[in-house]
């Protein structure tokens, strides 16, 4: 039987991240479908191609070319400090939460940019932690990882993160966080030296460590709800009692089970656990 509601467009995409994960081992099927189908035509556009099922044919024979749909998948574009409010409310309270524990460990979970990662590196060397702290940086995509790395952005770039940067509480210039170096910014080895780098799906993996700050703020959104509720029990069960729970200002946590009690801190998307 026919279903109805599906269009063309929509068995074509079930098709292709269905071959993708067949053929490469990499599954999107989990993701929000709305999302993924606008990358998928932005790729499309960028190579000429006029169906999804083109797309696929591609792919499916193009190992080089299903490596770049599958980074444009989890890519995203962001920037230094780019909630400068949010990151000031988090700068006041993290002092206080993270002065109480000798090694306290941070996780940044599915990172998909470099300034994701080093917003929080800054943050914490600026508030007297980050020598005793580490940084968990995880994300699925090994390509994307392996960029994110770096730690570098493009010098034109500079002047609106250093604005975002004071708006959001900073203490020194931002130029003492990075040199350029052939043309791009990269971050200082010094501000790498905490943070571990690490391969992990959010979909299938299971709890790794205890943590007292998880963030998840860029990607949250980009998964189903099912998904969604996963990584909240999978977050409860990595955060410790009193731990910050940092995911985007635009998310409710409509789907937390009573048996997660979480407060809100100070700003819609910072939450801290209470038991």
């Amino acid at each position: 039987m026919n279903d109805a509601g599906l269009t063309v467009e929509d068995v074509e995409i079930d098709l292709l991240l269905d071959g993708i994960c067949r053929r490469y081992g990499e599954d999107f099927r989990a993701y929000e479908q709305r999302l993924l189908r606008q990358k998928a035509l932005d790729f499309m556009q960028a190579r000429g191609l006029e169906t999804i099922s083109a797309l696929q044919n591609l792919v499916l024979h193009d190992p080089i070319a299903a490596s770049g749909l599958c980074q444009a998948f989890v890519m995203q574009q962001s920037a230094l400090f780019d909630d400068a409010a949010e990151f000031k409310v988090l700068r006041d309270m993290i002092g206080a939460l993270l002065g109480s524990y000798v090694a306290p460990k941070i996780w940044i979970a599915e990172c998909l940019c470099a300034e994701e990662v080093f917003s929080f590196a800054i943050l914490l060397m600026e508030e007297g932690h980050y020598d005793k702290s580490l940084i968990f940086a995880t994300c699925s995509n090994e390509a994307v990882l392996q960029e994110i790395k770096k730690g570098t952005f493009s010098p034109d770039r500079i002047a609106a993160y250093e604005a975002n940067y004071r708006q959001s509480g900073g203490r020194r210039s931002l130029a003492e966080y990075f040199e350029i170096r052939d043309g791009r910014a990269v971050f200082l080895e010094s501000l790498q030296s905490r943070i571990i780098w690490a391969q992990y799906n959010l979909c299938t993996d299971s709890s790794f460590n205890e943590f007292q700050l998880i963030s998840c703020r860029k990607s949250y959104a980009e998964f189903g709800k099912s998904v969604q509720r996963r990584m909240l029990g999978l977050f409860h069960d990595s955060l410790s009692r009193f731990g910050i729970l940092n995911l985007a200002a635009s998310i409710e946590l409509e789907c937390v089970p009573q048996s997660m009690n979480y407060k809100e801190l100070g700003r819609r998307g910072i939450y801290r656990r209470a038991i």
